[in-house]
């Protein structure tokens, strides 16, 4: 009795350049066997592309001139009596690339998107940055779309500038893809500020020789927690002092709750005179979202429309769940023009605008569509630019050349209804031991705006 009919020789999977000729060839144990040839499911036939040849034992497939849609599992199917046996293997392009990306030259905060595809799906694919491998994280988004493969840069900064490679894979082979991408800041200033010794000293002898109509103009600032209200008047304090100062207890930024606690009223000194500023500060505890799991809610809007009204007494304890009502003992039910409000300040931190909820923004709505119906003048505040923004990070002076600072300002506009020219970024005084050249422009210049809003509305308004 004979051997079985078997396979001596299978097919072997092939890959090839386009254009170029594949040739599939199997053998047998046995004479007088008849193959079929399969591409997929479908029987092969000889034609011009495609030849079926037998010599004795062996059979060959050539396929001539191959192009993409000749790729895939091919199958031959060997008969001798009734003993059949198979042979199957994969024909594939050689990995090549079939869609290239670009250079890129782009703005700070404009989205950059590099895309490139390949001629085969049966791959996978690594980005990096300078040769360092990049994975998805803060602005840095990865997708692979069949043969497609696609790396978006939200908000571009200078710091993402740099030689970026898509390294696609498929077994042993393998294709590079690279380009140099180029972030640049705005080549001119969108907003004016001279960062001189010169204007900071300007700007600091107007403040301290200011007289307003009615003294003192009181400045109430509000907003989420750990926006930065009391760093605010810290820093102001710190600038007209010429030293570090705690005169106000400061939010934490990342405790997720209020230092203030009460309402209490901060005048600033000023360095080497017996006196105080003619315009004093207030703020009072944060806003937070509705409560949940027995967490406070912050200051209820119903306080702040109070204090606008002049309503709150000095060192009023904040009540998240009970707002001072006209019924109380406390309440200032005949306040004088300087118990109220000439300024309102919205702080708002840089970092956190695009995370704070929508809840925290309608209890702000809420309080602005007051201020607004009272006529007084609103104002937004936006801290830790140095913490959103590499430019501002590393040069204070470039900040009104950042892309970054103006995307966050525009965002701030759209969200809580201020305009631009009433909105200013600004860097409290944190880490610093000394006073900083910069960090005083920034704010003299905010505070000398807010001053005069703040004049102009008493005047009006309160002084008939």
């Amino acid at each position: 009795m004979g051997s079985a009919l078997s396979v001596t020789k299978h097919l072997q999977d092939v890959v090839q350049l386009t254009g170029k000729e594949v040739l599939l060839t199997c053998k047998v144990n046995k004479d007088g066997a008849l193959a079929q040839w399969y591409h997929g499911d479908k029987e092969v036939n000889n034609s011009s592309k495609v030849s079926m040849v037998q010599k004795g034992r062996t059979f060959e497939l050539r396929i001539r001139d191959v192009q993409e849609s000749d790729g895939g599992y091919y199958r031959v199917k060997v008969q001798h009596k009734n003993a059949v046996v198979e042979s199957t293997a994969l024909v594939q392009e050689k990995l090549r690339v079939s869609r290239t990306f670009q250079d890129v030259k782009a703005t700070a905060g404009q989205e950059v998107i590099l895309k490139c595809e390949v001629n085969r799906e049966d791959v996978t694919a690594e980005w990096k940055k300078d040769d360092k491998l990049l994975t998805e994280g803060r602005g840095v988004v990865m997708e692979q779309r069949g043969k497609e493969f696609i790396l978006k840069i939200k908000h571009a900064q200078k710091s993402d500038t740099g030689f970026y490679t898509c390294l696609v894979k498929s077994g042993s082979e393998e294709v590079k893809i690279s380009a140099e991408v180029a972030v640049e800041e705005f080549d001119k200033e969108w907003r004016i500020l001279n960062f001189s010794l010169q204007t900071r000293n300007k700007l600091e002898a107007e403040l301290t020789q200011f007289r307003p109509k009615l003294e003192p103009l009181r400045i109430l600032l509000y907003g989420p927690v750990g926006s930065g209200k009391s760093s605010f008047i810290n820093s102001i304090d710190v600038l007209f002092k010429g030293q570090m100062a705690t005169g106000a207890l400061a939010d934490s930024a990342e405790a997720g709750y209020s230092f203030t606690k009460k309402y209490k009223t901060h005048r600033i000194e000023v360095k080497g005179r017996s006196e105080v500023l003619p315009f004093v500060f207030n703020d009072v505890m944060g806003l937070e979202d509705k409560k949940q799991d027995n967490k406070p809610e912050g200051v209820a809007p119903e306080d702040i429309i109070s204090a606008l009204k002049g309503h709150i007494p000095e060192n009023y304890m904040f009540r998240p769940s009970a707002p001072l009502t006209e019924e109380q003992k406390s309440y200032n039910s005949d306040p004088s023009p300087t118990d109220k409000v000439h300024c309102l300040v919205c702080v708002l931190p840089a970092d956190k605008i695009t995370f704070m909820t929508d809840d925290v923004f309608s209890k702000m709505k809420q309080i602005r569509e007051t201020a607004s119906d009272m006529g007084i003048p609103q104002v937004a505040m936006m801290t830790r630019v140095d913490v959103e923004c590499p430019v501002a990070k590393s040069d204070l002076r470039k900040i009104y050349y950042s892309m970054k600072i103006k995307e966050k300002m525009q965002e701030c506009s759209n969200r809580l209804g201020v305009p631009m020219n009433c909105i200013f970024p600004v860097k409290n005084y944190h880490e610093e031991t000394k006073v900083v050249l910069e960090v005083d422009v920034l704010i003299l210049d905010a505070l000398s705006h807010i001053v005069n809003f703040a004049n102009d509305y008493a005047k009006l308004n309160l002084l008939g």
